[in-house]
């Protein structure tokens, strides 16, 4: 059995597209994307739309649900980033309009496989919250109590590639396809990179597990120019953040 976990599009329909020409160029039993579908990104509509038609199974992320609240929920900003969030987020859903956000509001909280006979958990931040944070220096209690009773959890929400083997547990984040960055304080001025991650995971012959990341590189400028004629708030300042290869 193989599984791919594609998570945190964030409105990057290119980002999307690049990750979809090499999975379908593979073969996989399921394809899950981990939520944080639309919102952030020039491309909403044209990523929600792109999902549907692929037809994969989508977790509710924090994001997605910010887009039918408006409600930034515990993300803790200064006035500046809430007011560009807040901007973003009322464009986003305007462009998405009603059939769509309905589609977002039907998303799942997890997505749970039996995985050659363990119990794998696909959600966004946790099984138990899209909004809570495990990173790899989350104290190993912290994780146990996420795992619950799930043998492997596979997760997005913080943009990082990582996993951590706890017991006979296995957690694992697929990183972004839409905006990937490193998780350092002060951020960089240009935090987005040039490629897109997703996660494989495979159950070999003898009984293990493989998990592979992978990075698909993309042509940024293309993600640019669908910025500059979106029309999207503060598209300027969105442009400048991303780096070249």
């Amino acid at each position: 059995m193989r599984v791919a976990l594609v998570a945190d599009l964030h409105g990057n329909a290119v980002g999307l597209d690049a990750v979809v020409a090499e999975i379908v160029r593979d073969e996989f039993d399921e394809v899950v994307c981990l939520g944080d579908v639309a919102q952030g990104g020039p491309q909403p509509v044209e990523t929600v739309d792109r999902l549907r038609e692929l037809g994969w199974r989508c977790v509710f992320g924090n994001s997605d649900e910010f887009l039918l609240t408006l409600d930034p929920g515990s993300e803790q900003l200064d006035e500046d980033r809430l007011a560009r969030l807040l901007a973003v987020g009322r464009w986003s859903a305007d462009r998405l309009g009603p059939e769509r956000l309905e589609l977002l509001r039907a998303y799942e909280p997890t997505v749970e496989l039996d995985f050659a006979g363990r119990r794998l958990v696909c959600c966004h931040a946790t099984p138990a919250s899209n909004e809570d944070v495990i990173l790899p220096d989350t104290p190993r209690d912290a994780v146990e109590t996420a795992l619950a009773d799930a043998d492997v959890v596979a997760c997005g929400h913080v943009h990082l590639q990582w996993h951590r083997r706890i017991g006979r547990k296995i957690w694992f984040s697929a990183g972004s396809a839409g905006l990937v960055y490193e998780h350092t304080e002060p951020m960089s001025e240009r935090p987005y990179e040039p490629w897109a991650e997703y996660a494989v995971l495979a159950a070999e012959p003898a009984g293990s597990l493989r998990l592979e990341f992978r990075r698909v590189p993309y042509d940024v400028d293309a993600v640019l120019a669908a910025t500059h004629a979106s029309g999207m708030p503060d598209a300027e300042h969105f442009a400048s953040q991303w780096q070249r290869a």
